[in-house]
């Protein structure tokens, strides 16, 4: 016989909304791993003591702001409508059926009262306790950096004052076949992205967050924003800088891609004693110089030839800086009939020609790490990194909302990019603590496929921006 529901609303029900939350509920899990109550002490400062009206409690806002990157709910108007009606959101916001959840306004002035710093403190106050806790030691790390999308469009592009600000004026409507660079122009909506992307793909006004992760358990230890166009090899050394002071650590040993391996980095790390997994900015680096004609002389800091002649150090110290090329340069006029011109020019010079050699300040570094590039433990070392670390970015682009800006301006996006980085440590700490070995492959797996199949949609949507240009 087929069943009948006829619904007849109570007047009055008793609901206990703590019994209809699963115990193993990702939210149940989350508040019983962390007390977030500390936030109310952090933030007293920053309220009026006795004046004013009453703010929401900044540990609701932070509940809030908490469940809309936990479930990728992309902005404050709508996490504040989906914590009306699911109870597992009330549930974990401390909120009775009866009570009034806060406006959207609220949560962007409270957002705008804390700041980045605040988020940065809540941010590393997880990591200290994982230290202290003995969850991670953080001496062995990976770094690496990924674009994303700034809330701007190409449109809102303008030329630049002198000062680099954008000028009075409407933007253009159309800019196809118009020559932008960051030299000379800035978006007016959003002046701190910039233009940035991929060799081969097209340049969009991106931001670029740079993650430094704990090799052994994947806790993301630091999270740092620039411009799009910032090159991670010029931020990577800060960025151990910064953690080595914020958590009185030494770091032991990187890893980290070929966009991290200029020779002058290479050499800082040599010079800390830190093992570096970090392969050579270009392959072709090092010293590239025919010693069985050329003689470098120590004292005199020059090359001689097998015809006897000098080549002298002929770069300023500032063009060596800007470059890390010190350039050598023979006398004019002794080439042209040298019997060995061919085998140094690869042909007959012509006249005025002279020969020249370059050496790279830090040749030695890069030999040895071109060395390094070829043992098994290196290769295992870099395999390793893309899971580990660039799975961790297909997670927070896929699932996390990391694939675009949330907000304008660069102190905004830090603290999306803390935000994003505190909901990846708290899964990575549920894992460490619940799973047994047999789930961790299990897991494992599942994020290899999922950063397998982000690498796949990345591929189609350059293919598919290529072909609109």
């Amino acid at each position: 016989m087929q069943g009948h529901q006829e619904y007849q609303p109570d007047l009055f029900s008793e609901v206990r909304m703590e019994s209809l939350i699963p115990a193993k509920h990702l939210l149940r899990r989350i508040d019983a791993l962390m007390d977030f109550s500390f936030i109310r002490q952090m933030t007293l400062p920053l309220y009026c003591e006795n004046n004013g009206r009453r703010s929401i409690d900044p540990e609701l806002f932070f509940r809030m702001s908490l469940l809309s990157y936990l479930y990728n709910i992309p902005s404050d108007r709508q996490v504040c409508e989906e914590i009306q009606y699911n109870l597992a959101y009330r549930w974990f916001c401390k909120l009775s059926l009866e009570d009034k959840v806060p406006d959207h306004s609220s949560l962007t002035r409270t957002r705008d009262r804390l700041g980045v710093e605040c988020f940065r403190e809540i941010f590393e106050r997880l990591i200290r306790l994982c230290l202290e806790k003995g969850l991670i030691k953080g001496t062995k790390i990976m770094m690496d950096g990924t674009h994303v999308k700034a809330d701007a469009a190409l449109n809102s592009l303008v030329p630049k004052d002198g000062n680099g600000d954008p000028l009075d004026g409407k933007a253009e409507n159309y800019i196809l076949g118009q020559k932008y660079s960051n030299e000379t122009h800035v978006s007016k909506t959003d002046p701190d992205a910039a233009l940035a992307g991929k060799i081969g793909e097209p340049k969009r006004l991106r931001y670029k967050v740079h993650n430094t992760v704990d090799r052994e358990s994947r806790i993301i230890l630091d999270t740092h924003v620039t411009a799009g166009n910032e090159v991670e090899g010029k931020v990577g050394l800060g960025r151990i800088d910064a953690i080595e002071e914020n958590f009185e650590i030494k770091v032991e040993e990187l890893t980290a891609d070929r966009g991290y391996g200029y020779g002058v980095n290479l050499e800082d790390l040599e010079n800390r004693e830190v093992k570096s997994f970090v392969p050579n900015f270009r392959p072709d680096v090092g010293d590239q110089i025919d010693h069985e004609i050329f003689t470098y002389n120590k004292d005199k800091d020059a090359f001689k030839c097998a015809q006897g002649h000098w080549l002298e150090r002929k770069t300023t110290d500032v063009q060596e800086k800007e470059s890390y090329q010190r350039r050598y340069v023979i006398k004019g006029g002794l080439c042209l009939n040298c019997p060995l011109n061919i085998r140094c020019f690869g042909k007959v010079p012509q006249p005025g020609t002279r020969k020249s050699v370059s050496r790279n300040l830090h040749y030695k570094i890069q030999e040895k790490t071109k060395r390094r590039e070829r043992t098994k433990v290196f290769r295992r070392a870099m395999g390793e990194r893309q899971w580990k670390v660039e799975g961790l970015f297909a997670e927070a682009k896929m699932h996390h909302g990391l694939d675009h800006a949330r907000y304008r301006g660069i102190s905004k996006v830090q603290i999306q990019a803390y935000m994003t980085a505190f909901v990846q440590n708290l899964k990575r700490l549920l894992e460490l603590g619940l799973l047994s070995s047999s789930d961790l492959i299990v897991r494992i797996w599942t994020e290899f496929i999922l950063y397998s199949k982000f690498l796949i949609s990345t591929s189609k949507n350059q293919k598919f921006l290529a072909l609109q240009q």
